[in-house]
């Protein structure tokens, strides 16, 4: 008598796949807003980014469920814009934009101040990809986006308490590494 191979069964493949036709036709012109979150107006770069989405999705057709897909997406826009705006230094623009709102005096002008200027935004850059993946994206939400928390909630398809304990953790990881975060309070 001889045992039979043990061998392991493929994953499951889920309940209600996704059809790649219907999902670029309901999600496309969502992908899209998405991407133009992050594309400072130049709705090229966002149709990039779209695209860029929709070729993961491709890859990844055979495992999307329906329940999950408009998240999932969401978070794939988030990580192919951010990728794209640090390969084009567009984020610490944004970042700097936000430090230092457009007040040209002549005291900024200088040499000393410019660098001044860059290192801080450098600075501040690294301090926010120092979050961890789900802090890091709450928070981009939230201070590039200008998103309340409960926008956050839908578009993450997380509990609006759980983005508040992300914001919460995220700012207080900031605050520790020295930074003060506004947190949009009067």
């Amino acid at each position: 008598m001889s045992r039979a191979p043990h061998s392991k069964a493929p994953p499951a493949l889920p309940d209600r796949p996704v059809s790649f036709d219907t999902l670029y036709e309901e999600h496309a012109e969502d992908v899209f807003l998405w991407a133009m979150r992050y594309a400072a107006g130049r709705s090229g770069w966002a149709e990039d980014v779209t695209h860029d989405v929709f070729l993961k999705a491709w890859e990844h057709r055979a495992w999307l469920r329906e329940e999950d897909v408009r998240g999932w997406l969401f978070r794939v826009t988030q990580n192919v814009a951010l990728s794209a705006l640090r390969r084009e230094n567009t984020f610490r623009r944004r970042v700097a934009a936000l430090l230092f709102p457009s007040q040209r005096t002549e005291t900024e002008s200088t040499p000393e101040r410019a660098l001044e200027r860059r290192e801080a935004v450098r600075s501040a850059t690294a301090a926010l990809d120092r979050l961890p993946g789900q802090e890091r994206v709450v928070m981009g939400l939230k201070m590039l986006d200008d998103l309340s928390q409960r926008e956050i909630a839908q578009l993450l398809s997380l509990s609006e308490g759980y983005v508040s304990k992300l914001i919460s953790r995220a700012q207080g990881r900031l605050s520790a590494w020295g930074w003060k975060v506004d947190d949009g309070s009067p």
